[in-house]
């Protein structure tokens, strides 16, 4: 099943909801917000991810963290990508990874550090992209069964 949207304006939202409302995902042209419930099961947000991954392979989950300087390290070798970072105490480091949507190593770790987060309750990503209209019906496509898609306009006032 297509679904043909048209151009909206850069303030239109998309929302990707599952039924059961464990996951949304709110897309505008430039960001998307991954909005996941404690409950949801590990199979969903790897297809989220991965949908993710083939609709736009060059986007990149960007996260700052306090970690010591072995960890950062250990999430180099899964293959994410020191943006920055400065000592801030004796064995602690402030740092900001971006994690690659092209790196399958990337996704696999971040699937694993949400699933840890959702562990203790609900979770968001926000995700910086280059979207539009196609992305946003692509992505739809990928995820495919349990979801619904609606868009939202903003009002426009003259």
């Amino acid at each position: 099943m297509t679904v043909e949207l048209e151009q909206k304006t850069d303030t239109t939202l998309y929302i990707i909801e599952r039924l059961d409302k464990n996951a949304r995902l709110t897309c505008t042209i430039g960001k998307i917000t991954v909005s996941m419930k404690k409950d949801l099961d590990k199979d969903i947000l790897a297809k989220i991810l991965l949908s993710l991954s083939k609709v736009d392979s060059n986007i990149a989950y960007e996260y700052e963290t306090m970690c010591q300087y072995n960890d950062i390290n250990r999430l180099r070798l899964d293959d994410y990508v020191v943006v920055s970072y400065s000592k801030s105490g004796p064995s602690a480091y402030k740092t900001i990874f971006s994690v690659p949507f092209s790196r399958r190593k990337a996704l696999r770790r971040l699937a694993i550090n949400v699933s840890d987060r959702l562990m203790a309750g609900d979770a968001d990503l926000s995700i910086l992209w280059d979207g539009n209209p196609s992305k946003i019906s692509q992505l739809s496509e990928e995820l495919q069964g349990d979801w619904k898609m609606q868009v939202i306009e903003a009002n426009k006032e003259s």
